[in-house]
């Protein structure tokens, strides 16, 4: 797993490289990982610790970008 910086995965979701997740609900979330064999690409951390993330879907290889400290974050990492 590599790290990020924040700039750099901010950069990705502009690019159009990565989806951004962020502010997915529950539902959505729930669909995302019962569809798609997520695995953990990279992640980005701070002075309170891990602070953002990559995801990749191994089956289509898209990949999600989570850009803030949520509960997102935090069921996938």
């Amino acid at each position: 797993m590599r790290k990020y910086t924040q700039r750099e995965l901010k950069a990705a979701v502009a690019l159009g490289y990565a989806e951004d997740i962020t502010n997915y609900s529950d539902t959505e979330i729930y669909n995302l990982s019962k569809g798609a064999e997520l695995e953990k690409v990279g992640y980005t951390s701070g002075i309170y610790g891990i602070a953002g993330g990559l995801l990749e879907d191994k089956n289509t290889g898209k990949k999600y970008a989570i850009l803030a400290r949520n509960s997102v974050l935090f069921y996938f990492f």
